[in-house]
């Protein structure tokens, strides 16, 4: 019996131990399990936010998602993206999108979006060719006072005070082109071609420079009004004889037009307005001269440093200077600080645009006419 007894005992002993093996073993695997089921969901989760990161991966200092405009940034393996963000401590950068795609069997198209934050150069000759350049592209000014303008291919907005750098402006910049076989077009590729869509892409990548470089307002800059297109192709230099370029009266004047001159000189008025005027006078597509008139105080502040203290001439009214390049003269019209200037480049050679100081009086008598303000010049004779 005792042995019967302790046989059974030994029998209920080992049972236990086989059953406490079985439960230590199934909870093992329960455990093994559990940490792998939340190993596999930690990876898969890993792998959405990775999934995530990367289909919303953001561009030009954060500004551009490739779910947004510009569609540049979209499913393209060949694109290339460089970028430098400002910083509070280097309140200049850059940004670079390049794409190349295939149209047929035999054409390439190159597309490219450069993005940039600055003042400019501080040189006043690199400085006025700057500003003529940035300012021949001001054709659809943004709405509800904000300092700037779209075109086709470029769009710019000058920053709050805040942002100014050693008493400069800084400036946002976004311009596009696309090359193909038959040579550069000016365009914002991927964006709408609606100067409403140019301006919000620009908006929204100047409030992430500001952001970058610390001089961010509390609310961002922004506007819903739409964008009325004021600019035009003038029609003047299509005649024979014309009385000027820019739809002003004597400012040229214009050659007369041969048969084999189609692409021949001609002018592109952009805003004419109370805060800005301006027009480029092309040689077929190569800028020959441009004439700007601002009185938007952030636009006015780009030329600060040039125009001097003392008058263009003598007898014209308030400062600047005028020579071989350009003129400019900063005066008092209808009680704003108002900037008229005028640049202009080598392809101006052999045309009336190449002596600024026959032309840009007549410019500047036109303007205070059109604004009501005293004469700026002296009965509109040269310079």
């Amino acid at each position: 019996m005792d042995e019967q007894t302790t046989g059974d005992g030994d029998a209920a002993d080992a049972g236990d131990r086989a059953g406490r093996l079985r439960r230590a073993l199934t909870a093992r695997r329960g455990r093994a399990a559990l940490a792998g089921g939340l190993a596999a969901a930690l990876v898969a989760g890993w792998l959405v936010i990775r999934a995530g990161d990367d289909a919303a991966k953001r561009h030009c200092w954060g500004a551009w998602s490739q779910s947004d405009e510009p569609s540049l940034l979209l499913e393209r393996d060949d694109r290339t993206f460089r970028e430098t963000a400002p910083t509070p401590e280097r309140p200049r950068g850059s940004c670079t999108i390049t794409a190349s795609w295939t149209y047929g069997t035999d054409e390439t198209i190159h597309e490219k979006i450069s993005v940039s934050y600055g003042t400019g150069p501080k040189d006043a000759k690199k400085r006025r060719a700057w500003l003529a350049a940035l300012f021949a592209d001001a054709r659809d000014q943004l709405p509800e006072g904000l300092p700037g303008f779209v075109s086709k291919g470029s769009a710019a907005l000058v920053l709050p005070e805040k942002c100014d750098v050693d008493g400069l402006p800084s400036v946002v910049t976004v311009s596009g082109v696309q090359s193909d076989n038959e040579g550069d077009t000016a365009s914002l590729p991927g964006v709408s071609s609606e100067p409403w869509q140019a301006g919000q892409v620009l908006v929204d990548v100047a409030n992430r420079g500001m952001e970058k470089a610390g001089c961010a307002p509390k609310k961002p800059l922004g506007f819903t009004a739409p964008i009325a297109s004021g600019h035009a192709p003038d029609g003047t230099f299509a005649t024979s004889f014309s009385p000027g370029a820019c739809r002003i009266d004597g400012l040229g004047p214009a050659p007369r037009r041969g048969e084999e001159d189609e692409e021949g000189l001609h002018s592109v008025v952009g805003p004419v307005g109370d805060d800005l005027q301006t027009c480029v006078v092309r040689w077929a597509d190569d800028m020959a001269a441009q004439f700007t008139m601002t009185a938007q105080p952030r636009l006015v502040k780009l030329f600060d440093g040039l125009t001097g203290g003392a008058p263009l001439a003598r007898g014209w009214r308030g400062q600047g200077y005028a020579d071989a390049d350009g003129a400019l003269v900063r005066t008092r019209c209808a009680d704003r600080t108002t900037v008229m200037f005028t640049e202009r480049t080598a392809i101006a050679k052999g045309t009336p645009f190449a002596a600024p100081s026959r032309v840009f009086p007549v410019y500047a008598a036109a303007v205070a006419k059109r604004l009501g303000c005293a004469a700026v010049t002296p009965h509109g004779d040269s310079i």
